[in-house]
């Protein structure tokens, strides 16, 4: 009963996962020391009571969700503190760097005091703060979170307070100034830009469900009808497989891959309208080869948005040809190229290949649609 109850779901769910998102951003970020092993990374700890129990909760979660890497405690002999090592096939380092560097930087900070009271005093001048010049609005698992990386080293791009803002995609419950709190203010701008000899304060975030939120293009041309909109997509079958073992990670996912799918066909067929709690949740969140329809997607964007406004990437170019893809990206906002300091995947985890069998049957499901596609973007198949 309470499963067709999709509020309690919903609550019952983002408190679980809430705790468990605590808890790793506290080991991640809490260790004293970090060593670089052959297959992955040590990172070190006091030995006591509460990190142990830290330790256990963030071993338990990840062994459950993350069968590729291997996690493991080595206590220090004659000394007070303990190794968390976590190792595994290529990949392993990736995920232990990415996830570090998202939770240390603007990307995904943690919900400390600190983070709130930095945003509740921005939330307090939001009407002298600017709106976004750029969107990175999708799609999901796609490279977004390494594109917005890359951007916001640019000088000449101030980040938002973090990479998704997630406004669009939300009820506007609070208003447009709530929003604009993520932003840097006029006075910012001002200064940078004097201080750069002409050279412009750009700034925006990077919210990868806007591409398929229907509500999303009215909304983003509301406030910001001049904002410059960048998607960034990958082959559809590989995105549908990344997406599927992200939702396993992160707790939100717990049937095979095929038998995800086989429910998506099954939630689709029934109507949305007529889905219960944990069923609407897990379409949300899931939608495998719903989001991969990038067409349909693109074309609510372009009924509102001009083609100068809409810029298409792909992530096979952003990993293939890193400095060739963002010196176009920087060609769409009038900025001169300026290199990362360095390119990398991240927001990624190693996991078992697909199916052979399961990979043909999405390459033709997705076959069509690629096709059409192409013909939108005036473009050869992307895949």
């Amino acid at each position: 009963m309470k499963d067709t109850n999709p509020s309690f779901f919903k609550r019952e769910l983002r408190r679980t996962l809430k705790a468990r998102r605590k808890n790793t951003s506290t080991v991640l970020m809490g260790c004293t020391d970090t060593a670089e092993l052959a297959d992955g990374y040590a990172l070190r700890y006091p030995d006591t009571p509460a990190w142990n129990k830290k330790l256990d909760a963030f071993m338990t979660n990840w062994r459950r969700s993350s069968h590729k890497m291997h996690f493991a405690l080595r206590r220090e002999a004659d000394k007070d503190g303990v190794w968390l090592e976590i190792t595994g096939p290529e990949g392993t380092k990736q995920f232990v760097e990415g996830a570090r560097h998202i939770l240390t930087s603007h990307i995904n900070p943690p919900d400390s005091w600190t983070h709130r009271l930095v945003r509740g005093g921005c939330y307090l001048t939001s009407p002298l703060r600017v709106k976004p010049d750029f969107l990175v609005i999708g799609a999901k698992k796609c490279g977004t979170t390494a594109l917005y990386d890359y951007m916001t080293q640019h000088p000449a791009i101030a980040p938002a307070l973090r990479k998704e803002v997630a406004y669009f995609n939300q009820p506007h419950l609070r208003g447009q100034y709530a929003y604009r709190a993520f932003f840097p203010t006029v006075f910012a701008r001002l200064r940078a830009k004097w201080a750069r000899g002409g050279l412009p304060l750009l700034t925006g975030e990077a919210t990868p469900d806007y591409l398929c939120v229907k509500e999303c293009p009215a909304r983003v041309h509301q406030l910001v009808p001049k904002v410059q909109l960048i998607v960034i997509l990958r082959n559809p079958v590989d995105r549908a497989y990344s997406h599927y073992n992200h939702n396993i990670r992160a707790g939100l996912e717990s049937c095979s891959f095929e038998e995800a799918l086989d429910a998506e066909d099954r939630c689709v067929s029934r109507g949305q309208e007529h889905l219960g709690g944990a069923a609407q949740f897990r379409f949300g969140h899931g939608s495998y080869k719903a989001r991969g329809i990038y067409v349909d997607q693109l074309s609510s964007w372009s009924d509102l948005f001009p083609s100068r406004q809409l810029h298409v990437l792909k992530t096979e170019d952003l990993y293939q040809e890193p400095e060739a893809t963002l010196r176009k990206v920087f060609a769409t906002l009038d900025l001169p190229y300026h290199p990362p300091a360095r390119f990398r995947k991240i927001n990624t985890a190693p996991y078992d290949p697909m199916d052979p069998k399961l990979r043909r049957e999405l390459e033709e499901y997705f076959a069509p649609h690629n096709a059409r596609l192409a013909e939108f973007l005036g473009a050869d198949l992307l895949w």
